[in-house]
């Protein structure tokens, strides 16, 4: 009977819970915008891709603290909010992953409008 009601009352803490898991801070959202390869300069190229990196590392430490914090809350989470968390965190990593390569394009771009 204790044991029901602790989980009842763990789940009920953990569903009243806002999404964002306090310790992880908000997810990293500030995505840089990516120049035109073939009408920028090698700077503006040099400087995006140090953006996409950086961003880059903010979403790995941002997904390694959830992976972290997700191990401890998912045994209480309700099925649908396991769902949304898993669907969470895969949109920010596709989100990610679009960025790097809308940043290689550019850089191919840049590449072989020097090129020619």
């Amino acid at each position: 009977m204790k044991k029901q009601l602790l989980g009842m009352i763990m789940a009920a803490t953990v569903s009243a819970m806002p999404v964002v898991a306090e310790e992880c801070g908000e997810p990293p959202m500030d995505q840089p915008s990516i120049p035109n390869g073939e009408t920028s300069t090698a700077d503006q190229i040099r400087s995006a891709r140090n953006a996409v990196v950086a961003f880059s590392t903010e979403v790995d430490e941002y997904l390694a603290c959830m992976d972290t914090r997700g191990a401890k809350l998912l045994p209480f989470l309700t099925k649908e909010q396991q769902v949304r968390w898993d669907e969470d965190l895969a949109n920010l990593h596709d989100s990610r992953r679009d960025l790097q390569n809308q940043m290689n394009l550019a850089i191919r771009a840049y590449r072989r409008a020097r090129q020619n």
